[in-house]
């Protein structure tokens, strides 16, 4: 059997975009496409009271409509949006979740909140977060924390990037220098030398460049890339990367023990959504 994508969606105009979106990939990939609808219980006991047209047939019929090129089941479940997801990833095993982040859909208001951190860290599978966007779907922003997850996660941007002939910015932030000032007297009034500082900032740019194409190196990356370092904090550095490169697309990682992982918990989540104005692809290693 085709390994599957699980495409979750709602009778919104976007989720039209999303469906075709996933067809391409699943044609690419050579996938199936398992088509969820989550209904609330309170919906369910308006149609089983008659009160409510079932809305089966008529979704069945607007994915026929679509004339989909991909081998496709349609799951129609009685759960809340994340409940649902999180079902079908544990009974499916999909290779990948395709969504729509749209602030007045199901799919949406999946990504907001406690469902984040449901989805992201329950989850099984990585997520593509599909935005309607005008901006470049060539130019891929990738942050780097440089950890065990690091070289899958290149690997598989690369692959993203190939897809559609795409560049790869690879970026890599940096913390400060840290300042210690030995003694007694108080911080207040004691002069740092700017040059020493500046000669540390240097120093640390280059032994993260290093890192960083000795990544490249390893991972033998076919799509053409541009490196980035900066100091800050990554998730902002990675939206600025974004909008000076007009990327439409970024890959990060979920992982609970690096930087990035931290990053897309809460209200990072969230900032991330729903200020990046392109498509994410959040990057998990799939357990054998």
């Amino acid at each position: 059997m085709k390994p599957a994508i699980l495409v979750p969606v709602d009778n919104t105009p976007v989720s039209k975009e999303v469906l075709r979106f996933a067809d391409d990939w699943a044609a690419r990939v050579s996938a199936r496409l398992v088509v969820l609808h989550c209904r609330s219980a309170a919906i369910q006991d308006l149609i089983e009271r008659g009160e409510l047209q079932n809305p089966e047939p008529s979704f069945e019929e607007h994915l026929q409509a679509l004339q989909l090129r991909s081998e496709v089941e349609i799951v129609h479940l009685f759960a809340d949006p994340a409940d649902g997801i999180l079902k079908l990833q544990d009974e499916l095993e999909p290779e990948l979740t395709i969504m729509a982040a749209h602030s007045h859909t199901l799919a949406g208001r999946l990504f907001l909140g406690s469902n984040t951190d449901m989805v992201l860290h329950q989850g099984s599978t990585p997520i593509f977060v599909y935005k309607q966007t005008q901006r470049d779907p060539q130019q891929v922003v990738v942050p780097l924390d440089l950890s065990s997850i690091s070289e899958s996660l290149l690997r598989k941007a690369d692959e993203l990037a190939l897809a559609r002939q795409g560049k790869l910015h690879l970026l890599h932030v940096l913390d400060y220098p840290e300042i210690h000032v030995v003694g007694g007297g108080a911080f207040y009034g004691v002069a740092i030398d700017g040059g020493f500082l500046q000669e540390r900032r240097e120093q640390l740019l280059e032994h993260g460049r290093k890192s960083l194409e000795e990544l490249v190196a390893q991972v033998e990356l076919k799509s053409p890339y541009q490196l980035h370092l900066d100091f800050g904090t990554p998730y902002l550095q990675a939206l600025q990367l974004a909008e000076r490169v007009n990327a439409g697309l970024m890959v990060i990682g979920a992982h609970d023990h690096t930087a990035l992982g931290r990053l897309l918990m809460g209200s990072n989540t969230d900032y991330l959504v729903h200020n990046y104005e392109g498509s994410l692809y959040v990057h998990q290693e799939l357990q054998s």
